[in-house]
């Protein structure tokens, strides 16, 4: 089954998601074959010297070829397209290979701390020579151009794979300097041993970039804020549509790297038809999901737009509220005069100390206004569109 779903995959020549597929390989295998040979070269450097530093450094690049692989088939699987047990495809496998990574590199900075500390509690000499020392130059020129490369393939490719190697590479980079330099001290002061101390730092640098990855991978489970850029080009797509007065509560749901599930909320006139509505919105859900890849779900809020009192009284409200620091946006915005009723959503900062008290604010100054109108206020959250809250 797999293999078929790979096969028809791969038959898909011109398509983005083969394109995509095919780029994050061919990075993967430039990591993996890179990886492999400062690994031999810095065992044989190790070896010679004596240095448990050089030799932690060598694992942690074969560690890195382990991961490259962990991606390769993270790819394949997240490849199979959905099931009938997986609607949604295996994008995720990406963010769970991730995990696998981040838990590899964990380990082995593990195992080499305790190594180090090893080689701190019973000292030995090391024996670098010139050509070592040529060695370790050549392989920090090495992982500063794997790292640059590899992390601006994932943010072209948006692969977390891709960019997590590619930190790692030049974290791998400054540790690998730091043994040259342990190198050159051994070389001017036989006598001080710091291979051992250094070890410990190599391996807390590993350590560290794991950690990283894992806490990134962990929030992206939990769901973390789409990019800025993709909300603001959804946003801009969809107000730019002739028919539609304003677009709210846009929220987006991964599947993985470029896939998306999302609705919003979109303000229509009054007065308009559900004919007239789906002509709106049916070619503006086949272009989101063309040029973005994403899947957009759209609800709806009647905006009165006829009415020059009720327009009105929505600019006092908008004027009023907007003011109010802790107040990020209103919509949602509804009249109904017969009824003298008015309602409307208030998306508040995530940072606002006493929404209560801002509710009850706003409250006072509507009822001083319109004192026959019962008000009906939502509080929201700004999930996706943080350009304007104060925390970005």
């Amino acid at each position: 089954m797999a293999k078929n779903k790979l096969k028809e995959l791969l038959d898909l020549k011109d398509s983005e998601t083969y394109s995509r597929f095919k780029d994050i390989i061919v990075t993967s295998v430039i990591g993996i074959v890179v990886n492999v040979l400062l690994g031999v070269i810095k065992i044989i450097v190790g070896t010679v010297a004596n240095s448990v530093a050089v030799i932690s450094d060598a694992i942690n690049n074969f560690g890195d070829s382990l991961s490259s692989l962990v991606t390769i088939i993270a790819m394949a699987i997240s490849g199979r397209g959905a099931t009938r047990k997986h609607p949604f495809g295996f994008g995720r496998i990406e963010y769970f290979s991730s995990m696998i990574i981040s838990v590899l590199i964990l380990i082995t900075g593990g195992e080499f701390l305790i190594e180090s500390v090893k080689k701190i509690l019973h000292p030995e000499a090391t024996a670098y020579t010139p050509v070592t020392l040529v060695l370790l130059i050549v392989a920090i020129v090495a992982k500063i151009l794997l790292g640059l490369y590899t992390k601006r393939s994932g943010n072209k490719l948006n692969s977390p794979n891709l960019i997590a190697s590619g930190q790692d590479a030049l974290s791998d980079a400054i540790i690998t300097g730091v043994t040259l330099l342990a190198a050159v001290v051994s070389l001017i002061w036989p006598n001080l041993h710091i291979d051992g101390w250094v070890g410990a730092v190599v391996s807390i640098f590993v350590i560290k970039a794991g950690l990283e990855i894992l806490l990134d991978v962990i929030s992206k489970l939990l769901g973390d804020r789409p990019s800025i850029e993709l909300a603001d080009k959804l946003m801009e797509e969809i107000l730019s549509t002739e028919g539609i007065h304003g677009a709210y509560d846009l929220i987006l749901h991964n599947y993985g790297p470029n896939v998306f599930i999302g609705d919003v909320n979109i303000e229509l006139e009054d007065t308009m038809t559900i004919e007239e509505a789906y002509v709106i919105t049916k070619p503006l859900n086949v272009r989101l999901l063309r040029e973005y890849g994403v899947f957009m779900y759209f609800g709806f809020y009647s905006v009165n737009t006829k009415d020059p009192e009720i327009v009105a009284m929505r600019d006092f409200l908008y004027s009023h509220a907007l003011c109010m620091e802790d107040i990020l946006q209103i919509h949602a915005f509804y009249v109904n005069k017969e009824r003298k009723f008015m309602s409307f959503d208030v998306v508040f900062d995530f940072d606002c100390k006493d929404q209560y008290a801002v509710e009850q604010e706003l409250r006072r100054l509507l009822r001083e206004e319109y004192p026959d109108y019962r008000v009906e206020m939502l509080p929201d959250k700004d999930y996706t569109l943080s350009r304007s809250a104060k925390d970005e």
